[in-house]
């Protein structure tokens, strides 16, 4: 295991960090219900964002050995209501991890509208607007943030990816994790990749207007932001921070 923070670390090939102090697996932006979205546009996608769910959470159980998850925003994805796949899925997911003697914690991102209406049925299940621990904060991302009460602060929303280009001018895309000093003195933020397999990652860059959370946009010290890339099949790369490397950035 990698520690890219205080009591947050990185394995594997896993597109999820682990907290030592609440002994739990967190992950972000799963967006189940995508496919129906799409669909109701036209577009019509296989159905995978539960399977990729369900194949990230299986690993890291067993990499972790954790009985506590949390799902850092976004679990679902459609804003003005709970869709039909919504509802059957997430419930078949709380179901199973129910059955797994899993302890989940939902923090509510911005696509999580409605979500109660399947998470009020478990008792396993706790529907958070945010949750501190340990000098760490866990919220999406997409809100204000208080930084009084954590020197951590651990977002989704950002979907970070790295593109990088070679001497021939081809880009490499991958997903990573992002540690990001913060301007106010001691701070940083930690920003987690996404699961959902339609949800690739947006381009990290060196402009803050690139960026979606108001912490990163207002608060962010890009040019020392460290990636740690994720190489699938292979494991979890630490990188050199964003000012030297930003000749490389596609």
């Amino acid at each position: 295991m990698i520690e890219i923070s205080e009591g947050i670390y990185v394995s594997d090939d896993l597109p999820v960090v682990y907290f030592r102090p609440l002994d739990a697996v967190v992950m972000s932006d799963i967006h189940i219900g995508f496919e129906e979205e799409m669909a109701r546009k036209g577009i019509f996608l296989p159905r995978v964002q539960k399977k990729r769910f369900l194949s990230v959470y299986r690993k890291a159980r067993e990499i972790f050995n954790s009985k506590t998850l949390i799902i850092n925003g976004d679990l679902k994805h459609i804003y003005e209501r709970l869709g039909t796949q919504e509802r059957m899925e997430l419930t078949e997911i709380f179901t199973q991890l129910k059955e797994e003697g899993m302890e989940v914690k939902v923090i509510k991102g911005n696509h999580d509208t409605y979500i109660s209406l399947v998470t009020d049925k478990f008792d396993n299940v706790e529907l958070l607007e945010e949750l501190t621990h340990s000098g760490v904060t866990f919220t999406h991302g997409h809100k204000e943030v208080d930084l009084n009460s954590a020197n951590t602060v651990v977002i989704g929303h950002e979907h970070p990816r790295i593109s990088l280009r070679d001497r021939i001018g081809y880009a490499r895309r991958m997903q990573c994790f992002l540690v990001v000093p913060l301007s106010a003195s001691g701070k940083r933020v930690v920003a987690l990749p996404s699961i959902g397999s339609y949800q690739s990652g947006n381009d990290i860059s060196l402009s803050h207007a690139n960026f979606m959370s108001p912490i990163m946009r207002k608060l962010a010290v890009l040019e020392r932001t460290k990636p740690y890339i994720i190489v699938e099949g292979q494991g979890i790369l630490e990188f050199p921070e964003l000012g030297v490397i930003k000749d490389l950035l596609a």
